[in-house]
């Protein structure tokens, strides 16, 4: 099987991922390279030459659950079905056999695209200044 290696650096990733992530995600939490670096998440990217464009995460929660996380893709490459593919990729590369996103109420973007992948309503919950909807779905549900 063939490998692929690009020219950056792990670290260079994980910038460009927290960048992304600090600007367009909208978290209180405000993530470094670092951070990026030494959680316990599978990062999935889209590159344009150099330039990351888009992110997912898979991290595992208690052994049961991955949650599907940081999807966000720049503005100017929205709308190409690349926060669908990556998602698919963080989905198929889960360890458990259940996987949930959470996702502000009003970012309807988010939402239908994960409708469109078979998640389903979990729960909605109030976080600190905004509404989110927890959704959820078995690994080898059709996507």
């Amino acid at each position: 099987m063939a490998e692929f290696y690009i020219s950056l650096s792990n670290y260079a990733v994980a910038e460009q991922v927290a960048a992304m992530i600090n600007k367009y995600n909208r978290w209180i939490t405000k993530f470094s390279a670092q951070a990026i670096l030494f959680t316990p998440a599978d990062y999935f990217v889209e590159l344009d030459g150099s330039k990351v464009i888009g992110c997912a995460s898979a991290q595992p929660y208690d052994g049961k659950l991955t949650r599907v996380q940081h999807v966000c893709v720049l503005p100017e490459y929205r709308l190409k079905g690349i926060a669908k593919r990556l998602t698919e990729l963080a989905i198929s590369n889960s360890k458990t056999d259940y996987v949930y996103m959470t996702i502000r109420e009003d970012n309807t973007a988010s939402l239908n695209m994960a409708m469109s992948l078979k998640f389903k309503y979990v729960k909605k919950h109030w976080f600190r200044d905004h509404w989110t909807i927890t959704l959820g779905r078995r690994k080898i549900d059709a996507a």
